[in-house]
């Protein structure tokens, strides 16, 4: 059994995209692309509303899912938004 097949298309894909967005935002963060906290955070809300809205999925899954990969992606960035120094704005 493949990790696709426990997992089912959805989830599998949801999980995927959130490790190709992670990934994406350390290489930003690295070169300096992505310095603000607020940027990041942006960046990826933007990118998780468009990838569930291209799944047919009922709002309150969309919504959930949503929540999940923000989630999940500042999770595994916060050490990466640690060592680099990334700016918040404090108010």
């Amino acid at each position: 059994m493949t990790v696709a097949e426990f997992y089912g298309g959805v989830e599998y894909s949801v999980t995927q995209f959130a490790i190709q967005l992670t990934n994406e935002i350390k290489e930003k963060i690295v070169k300096r692309d992505l310095f603000y906290k607020e940027q990041i955070t942006h960046y990826i809300e933007c990118h998780a509303l468009r990838f569930i809205q291209s799944l047919t999925l009922s709002p309150a899954v969309s919504a959930v899912m949503k929540k999940e990969i923000i989630h999940h992606v500042l999770f595994k960035l916060k050490p990466v938004m640690n060592r680099h120094i990334v700016f918040q704005v404090i108010k």
